[in-house]
């Protein structure tokens, strides 16, 4: 008999046990995923914000190029002879 009373003692301290492994695995995964997020978020903006940068530049260049008649068609053609040439710059 003495075996059936030591065993609910036992079960009492696994339950006490898990509850505190519960409470310390959310205390770490909790922070380390609201981390993780902070630090992808901020990944995305940055690689955004570069892109778009890249593309005002890329834009900027490519006005710069048909203002000066120095740029090619989608073939590789440039301005022919007979096409207009733009006035120049001031």
């Amino acid at each position: 008999m003495s075996g059936s009373l030591v065993v609910p003692a036992l079960a009492d301290d696994v339950l006490a046990m898990d509850g505190v492994a519960v409470i310390g695995t959310l205390g770490f995964f909790i922070p380390a995923a609201i981390l993780l997020t902070v630090v992808v978020v901020a990944v995305v903006r940055d690689r955004r914000l570069a892109a778009e940068e890249a593309e005002a530049e890329a834009a900027a260049e490519a006005r710069t190029h048909e203002a000066l008649g120095s740029y090619e068609d989608v073939q590789g053609r440039g301005p022919g002879p007979g096409s207009p040439t733009p006035p120049p710059a001031d």
